[in-house]
């Protein structure tokens, strides 16, 4: 796994990212093809990069450029957040470093839930280094008050988790009751609690990725409640006047099947864009659990791919070229965290989009 290091107030985060190319296979690339289109993913809570695993897998989505990095507190990137604020304003900031240190260029963002944040804030802060915004799942400009009680509420399950770990051990019948609790939790917000090979093994490798980096000791335990809440619930809300900068190309995607946020939180951030002045806004509609690019990734790579490529029109011929059948794009290939995943039951095999 590649690391980049980035320097913050609280010290140095190496942050592990991941870069696949047309021709990387399933490894990371060392570096991008700068004849290709750059797309940077920014993923949202409890389950970090991986969570593009089908994007990246996505035949017609790898003609380009794609990037993912693991955001602080997530994942395999290193450091501690501390005491500091921690918010999506910091996270849009790492953006910018992290673009800077591995020399991209201007990039078309994919972002998911509260990573759509994130996307916005960093096109209003750098429009210069944003070529078009593909949000699946933006949230509200508050959240909403249920849906808060909620995310509270696994946080605590989680600290509770912690402390009769350390208590009665990790394998007592009461520890397993909080994980089932949490794993019912999250799952439900996250994927209405569907179960199939492709969910069941992303929420085992979140959930051990989870307890690694988010328990056994103080500083990690103080890293869950940043991650968990601090950077979920203290938002700045999005406005008219921070949206002005923002006027790339903006594809919105509201996930019908969302149990937590409904069709007018994409509806209302269209219409302050539009107010903004921004005529190259869209919504779309995918029947999807709210991290949609993982239950129903067909239906929104396509929304992605036709973003991309409508800011390259140069492009189509030579991709236009390489059109697959419709069997084809059903067909994944390996990704540099395809593997991973693997260890936790995942059959990429008989998988598709």
């Amino acid at each position: 796994m590649p690391f980049v290091d980035i320097t913050l107030p609280s010290g140095t985060f190496s942050i592990c990212y991941d870069i696949s190319t047309p021709t990387s296979g399933s490894k990371s690339a060392d570096v991008i093809d700068p004849s290709l289109p750059t797309i940077l993913f920014i993923h949202s809570g409890y389950i970090g990069r991986v969570v593009f695993e089908l994007q990246f897998a996505d035949k017609r989505l790898r003609r380009f450029n794609l990037v993912v990095f693991d955001q602080r507190g997530f994942g395999d990137t290193v450091g501690d957040i501390g005491y500091e604020l921690y918010t999506p304003t910091e996270s849009a900031r790492d953006v910018e470093q992290i673009i800077t240190k591995l020399d991209l260029p201007p990039c078309h963002l994919f972002a998911l839930s509260n990573g759509c944040t994130v996307a916005l804030e960093f096109t209003e802060m750098r429009p210069d280094l944003v070529l078009s915004v593909c949000l699946c799942s933006p949230l509200p400009p508050v959240e909403p008050e249920d849906v808060a009680s909620g995310l509270l509420q696994i946080h605590d399950y989680w600290m509770d988790m912690c402390n009769l770990v350390e208590t009665h051990g990790e394998d007592s019948d009461e520890v397993r009751e909080f994980v089932v609790d949490i794993a019912v939790g999250t799952t439900q917000l996250l994927f209405n609690n569907e179960k199939t090979n492709r969910l069941d093994s992303l929420s085992a490798f979140a959930m051990q990725k989870c307890e690694r980096i988010w328990s056994g000791t103080e500083e990690a335990k103080q890293q869950a409640r940043k991650t968990c809440v601090e950077w979920l619930l203290k938002r700045k809300p999005w406005t008219d006047e921070s949206l002005k900068s923002v006027k790339v190309p903006v594809s919105i995607i509201h996930c019908t099947e969302d149990v937590a946020y409904p069709v007018y939180c994409s509806e209302d951030l269209k219409e302050a864009l539009e107010r903004t002045g921004n005529s190259r806004v869209s919504l779309h509609q995918v029947p999807a659990a709210h991290y949609g690019c993982v239950t129903n990734p067909g239906p929104i790579n396509k929304i992605l791919y036709d973003t991309v490529t409508s800011c390259h029109p140069e492009l189509l011929p030579s991709l236009d070229q390489l059109s697959l059948s419709d069997e084809d794009e059903e067909e994944l290939v390996p990704t540099p965290f395809t593997e991973s995943i693997e260890a936790y039951g995942y059959n990429q095999e008989e998988d598709s989009l």
